[in-house]
């Protein structure tokens, strides 16, 4: 069960309150295409803003798509001295499957947030795949939250994150 700031009676009701208490999500109406990088870069899209001495739930859902070539890594932006992990859930990072294929291996790893995860992927730059990722996190300092990714493999194809993925953040506390 969620909780939330409390409100003491008698204390002044503000928009900034009230505003901390509502859940963000942010989608990507477009794709975004990246080619020959391996630097892990924040998503333009995935991305907002969060406050100091908090906690939030938070929840990504990627869907992309990259050659066997290149694949797809991902990383957290977190603000300075927030504390928990993340777990990653997605295709094992050496399967390939099929362009008709949406079964194979899976990863289930909890990582620190800097810790790069690789996905396995189609044989297409453009068939996608998904994967989950999720997290508690607890600040003591306000910035950006934002998904990074990048290929594995740096290749002239595209690795893409696609149009519909989208973030879920929910303050706790």
């Amino acid at each position: 069960m969620a909780t939330f700031p409390t409100i003491y009676a008698g204390q002044r009701i503000t928009s900034a309150l009230l505003t901390s208490m509502l859940p963000i999500a942010a989608f990507k109406a477009a794709n975004t295409d990246r080619t020959a990088t391996t630097t892990l870069a924040d998503d333009p899209d995935l991305s907002v803003q969060i406050a100091a001495n908090a906690t939030y739930r938070v929840v990504f859902y990627l869907h992309y798509a990259a050659t066997n070539v290149a694949r797809f890594k991902t990383a957290w932006t977190v603000p300075s001295g927030t504390t928990g992990n993340r777990a990653a859930v997605g295709p094992d990072q050496g399967v390939v499957l099929s362009s008709t294929s949406s079964g194979g291996q899976g990863r289930w790893g909890v990582h620190n947030f800097v810790t790069a995860c690789t996905y396995g992927t189609r044989d297409s730059s453009s068939n996608q795949c998904f994967a989950q990722e999720e997290a508690t996190i607890f600040t003591t300092a306000a910035g950006t939250l934002a998904i990074q990714w990048a290929q594995v493999t740096s290749d002239a194809s595209v690795a893409r994150l696609a149009a519909g993925s989208s973030m879920h953040v929910q303050r706790l506390a």
